[in-house]
């Protein structure tokens, strides 16, 4: 066996037959000036000329250590556009208006005993639609708030600014669609501390492609999860009785908490809204059933929700 070569000039082809990756019997073709010549491998006697090739080194890459990376840059451009949602029911009336001046209140980290009389209900996760300080979540996150005639029950969102610093404002709702167990809320803040996130579609998904969960499982704020797309699809109940059709279905573990936070794309693209599990019977723990609402469905109601409120059919 022998490695035969069309031209003296071999460190140069070996630097592009390495960049080609060749395996055994492999001909390639390569440009030496004006003219074409080939270069036939016939066995892996081609390791013994890499000492003499002094730039023609192969570049390995370590493939389970880039996609680690990819995914953390993922979580990293993602994350800041996630909102962490608490529903509180405040006990009285000096209890409301303690809890009102915390909520507008721009720091972080104020311990649970400073809410007064104020119960945490329910706490679910959301996303950052727009720089007007619109929040996309599920309605049956904040059901309560949406029939609440008391004036006692509230909703506090906590944001990541722009700067990285989380600020915590009272989340009012817009408008809601239990149809597709979506809603709206509104936050007063200003417009360059705020990251909306990136809306992709979910007209292209195909079963198998990875997909990330960010959200807030059981308080644990911008938690990560990870799978695939499982199913398309798929049919699930809404709050009020009727079928969600089209929803994906995937094994990125939703949990309680996570309700309202962003399915997202190898791109950081949301895809869809997180909003059920099947969870086995007792433990409260997912089984890796979850379902996402698709966000084409999300694109078409959302805007509607903003400009016109809630339709009075949608009402219960």
């Amino acid at each position: 066996m022998q490695l035969q070569l069309q031209d003296q000039g071999y460190h140069r082809s070996f630097a592009l037959l390495l960049l080609l990756r060749p395996t055994k019997d492999s001909i390639f073709l390569y440009l030496q000036g004006e003219q074409l010549f080939y270069l036939r491998l016939l066995s892996p006697l081609l390791f013994q000329f890499l000492p003499q090739c002094q730039f023609a080194k192969a570049v390995e890459t370590d493939e389970p250590q880039e996609e680690e990376e990819r995914v953390v840059r993922i979580f990293q451009e993602a994350s800041p556009a996630v909102v962490y949602i608490k529903y509180l029911e405040v006990q009285s009336r000096a209890g409301k208006n303690k809890e009102s001046k915390f909520i507008n209140d721009s720091v972080k980290g104020e311990d649970e005993e400073d809410l007064g009389d104020a119960k945490v209900e329910s706490t679910g996760s959301g996303f950052v639609w727009d720089k007007a300080g619109h929040i996309v979540t599920n309605y049956h996150v904040v059901a309560k708030l949406a029939t609440d005639t008391s004036g006692l029950h509230h909703c506090r969102v906590f944001l990541e600014g722009s700067n990285g610093r989380t600020f915590v404002r009272e989340g009012r709702l817009v408008g809601f669609d239990p149809a597709y167990d979506l809603a709206v809320l509104k936050v007063d803040i200003e417009r360059d501390k705020l990251r909306p996130a990136l809306i992709g579609t979910s007209q292209d998904l195909r079963v198998g492609q990875n997909c990330f969960a960010i959200g807030n499982p059981y308080g644990y704020e911008h938690t990560l999860t990870t799978g695939v797309v499982s199913g398309l699809r798929r049919e699930i109940p809404s709050p009020n009785g009727r079928a969600i059709r089209g929803a994906i279905q995937t094994d990125a573990a939703i949990n309680a908490g996570n309700s309202g936070g962003p399915l997202i794309d190898s791109y950081g693209h949301v895809i869809g809204v997180n909003t059920a599990t099947f969870t086995r019977k007792g433990s409260g723990v997912s089984s890796g059933v979850n379902f996402a609402i698709p966000i084409d469905a999300v694109v078409r109601i959302v805007p509607s929700l903003i400009v016109n409120g809630t339709d009075i059919k949608d009402t219960f």
